[in-house]
């Protein structure tokens, strides 16, 4: 067991120390998708006879996770184009801007 971190950091090229973060890292996105996993039992217990209303609530619950970073994106996309007259009108949503050119909100 001694010889395990050693040999996965010579694969991996990961150093031993970065272990322990990507362990916290992928613990946290576990802890993330417990409560989805929940709801989803909750909401469709069986897949061929899901009633029309359980589909409708998953749906919203998907919608509502989906928008926010949709017009995040979005809002990066079009900013640099966007004329002064509108950050003056909205001034909040610069906040937003990531300024990183065209490419980052394609990758979000």
């Amino acid at each position: 067991m001694d010889f395990l971190t050693p040999v996965l950091g010579t694969i991996t090229g990961i150093e031993a120390a970065l272990w322990k973060d990507i362990l916290l890292f992928t613990a946290k996105c576990v802890l993330f998708v417990v409560p989805f996993v929940v709801i989803g039992l909750f909401i469709e217990r069986d897949v061929n006879t899901v009633p029309v209303l359980n589909r409708l609530i998953k749906s919203v619950i998907v919608f509502a996770f989906f928008v926010p970073p949709f017009l995040f994106g979005i809002l990066n996309y079009f900013a640099p184009d966007l004329p002064e007259t509108f950050w003056e009108s909205y001034p909040a949503l610069e906040n937003f801007w990531l300024m990183e050119g065209k490419m980052a909100p394609v990758v979000l």
